[in-house]
């Protein structure tokens, strides 16, 4: 984790007053999911729309995500290894009609003064809404910031053949003052780049950066 977080100007960043830098990312998931409860309420038709993943509905993909939030280590543990059906039969037994509501519930208890949020949550809540931007045009609001956080937990937890990409270039996001990995850089957009690491899409599409175009091949 330290030798990736020097990759990621998150971390390295000039000090100044952090008294309001938190760990906790309960504040940015209660709101990316109260964007999500919306689109889902004004446009339910989209539940049966495939996302990002052909064979992944928007319905199945949004209660992986409530089964994530709500689902303790040991109920994921035993659903992985069959000892229990779902990791979470509560959400399992949502209808597609009940999910806006189960997600408006969930950011309301997420935004509770007490409510704690990983990092890993918030990359699983963002990854969904970057998802569904692309896959429906979800009119989801994501901060690019934020983004850099989940990139590098993301960085540090993927395998090849991902993970020789970040090894080879630096993704930087010309809309997060954000990047991770090593070597010549690749400028894209902060959603192409979570998106990617989480893959749930091919190699960001170099765009112009603030010092003008790059390639790949640079």
């Amino acid at each position: 984790m330290t030798d990736w977080a020097r990759f990621l100007p998150l971390s390295n960043r000039d000090r100044g007053d952090e008294s309001s830098v938190s760990r906790n990312w309960s504040r940015a998931t209660s709101g990316m999911l109260l964007g999500l409860a919306a689109v889902l309420d004004a446009r339910p038709e989209v539940l049966d729309q495939p996302t990002l993943r052909p064979d992944v509905s928007v319905a199945a993909a949004t209660r992986e995500l409530l089964a994530q939030l709500r689902s303790t280590r040991w109920q994921r543990a035993a659903a992985r290894i069959g000892a229990v059906e779902s990791a979470n039969p509560d959400v399992e037994a949502l209808t597609n009609a009940e999910l806006a509501d189960a997600v408006q519930a969930e950011a309301i208890a997420r935004s509770a003064a007490r409510a704690r949020t990983s990092v890993r949550e918030l990359g699983a809540v963002l990854v969904l809404a970057l998802d569904l931007r692309a896959s429906i045009g979800a009119a989801i609001e994501v901060d690019p910031f934020v983004s850099g956080a989940v990139a590098l937990d993301l960085a540090v937890r993927m395998r090849n053949p991902r993970r020789a990409v970040v090894t080879a270039r630096t993704l930087v996001a010309v809309d997060g003052e954000w990047q991770v990995g090593r070597g010549p850089a690749l400028p894209a957009t902060a959603a192409s780049i979570v998106l990617f690491l989480a893959g749930r899409g091919g190699v960001p599409t170099t765009v112009e950066h603030d010092d003008g175009p790059s390639s790949p091949n640079d």
